[in-house]
C-alpha cells in the first residue's frame, strides 16, 4: 500500500475512531437520564423517556457506523470499508433532504408546530397527563397558555410565574399580573425560526465533511482491491 493510501487509512481510523468514543458517550447520556428520570411520576415518565431514548439511539447508530469505518480502515478489509462507505452516503441524503426541507418548508413546519401547541392546550382540562406536558413547556419556555396568561381566565398554574419557583419568593397565587407575558404557541414558532435556518445550515456543512469521509473511504475500498489484486497474481 502507498504513502497515500497508508496516510487515508490512518486517517480514517482515527477519525472513526473519534467518533466512536463520541458515540458511546452519547449513549451514556441517555442511559444516564433515562436512569435519572426513572424516579419521576409515572406520568411525567410515560411521555419524557422519548428524549433520552433518542440520545441512544443516535450514539448506538454513530458507534456502529463508525465501528465498520475503524476496523474496515485498519483491518484494509474491502467490504466493511465499502459497508463504512454506504452508510455514510445514506446519512448524507438524510441530513441533505432534511435540510432542504427545513429551508423549503421552514413556514410550513412552524405552523404545525403552533398548531400542536394549541392542540395540546385544548386537551390539557381533559387528560392530566397532557396538562403535566403543558406545565413542562411553561415552565422550560417561560411562556403561559397558548396567546397568553389571559388563555386561562383568573386561575393560573403555578407554571406560568417563574417568581413562585425562587426560593424566599413572596407570590403565593400566580396571577395574570406576576404571570409570562408571551403565550407558547408565538414562543414555540420563534423558536423554530430562530434555529430552522442554523440547523440546516449545520447539517449541509456536516455532510459536506462526511461527503469528504466517504470519498476517502471509497478510495481506500479501490486500493485495497487493487491490492488484493495483484497479490493473487
Amino acid at each position: 500500500m502507498g504513502c497515500g493510501s497508508s496516510f487515508v487509512k490512518y486517517v480514517l481510523f482515527f477519525f472513526n475512531l473519534v467518533v466512536a468514543l463520541f458515540g458511546l458517550a452519547v449513549i451514556g447520556v441517555g442511559v444516564a437520564v433515562l436512569l435519572k428520570w426513572s424516579v419521576l411520576t409515572d406520568i411525567l415518565r410515560g411521555h419524557l423517556t422519548v428524549a433520552p431514548w433518542v440520545f441512544i439511539v443516535i450514539g448506538a447508530i454513530m458507534f456502529v457506523i463508525a465501528f465498520f469505518g475503524c476496523c474496515g480502515a485498519i483491518r484494509e478489509s474491502h467490504c466493511m470499508v465499502v459497508t463504512y462507505a454506504i452508510f455514510l452516503l445514506v446519512i448524507i441524503i438524510a441530513q441533505v433532504v432534511l435540510a432542504v426541507l427545513m429551508f423549503t418548508y421552514g413556514e410550513s413546519i412552524k405552523n404545525s408546530l403552533v398548531q400542536s401547541v394549541n392542540t395540546l392546550f385544548d386537551k390539557r382540562a381533559h387528560d392530566p397527563s397532557v396538562d403535566a406536558i403543558f406545565n413542562n413547556i411553561q415552565e422550560q419556555l417561560n411562556c403561559c397558555g397558548k396567546n397568553g396568561p389571559f388563555d386561562y381566565g383568573l386561575a393560573l398554574p403555578k407554571s406560568c410565574c417563574p417568581q413562585m419557583g425562587v426560593v424566599g419568593a413572596t407570590i403565593n397565587q400566580c396571577t395574570a399580573i406576576d404571570a409570562n407575558k408571551d403565550g407558547c404557541a408565538a414562543v414555540v414558532g420563534n423558536l423554530y425560526e430562530t434555529w430552522n435556518k442554523p440547523i440546516a445550515g449545520i447539517a449541509i456543512g456536516v455532510a459536506c465533511v462526511e461527503i469528504v469521509g466517504a470519498l476517502f473511504a471509497l478510495c481506500l475500498a479501490n486500493s485495497i482491491r487493487n491490492m488484493d489484486r495483484r497479490s493473487r497474481y
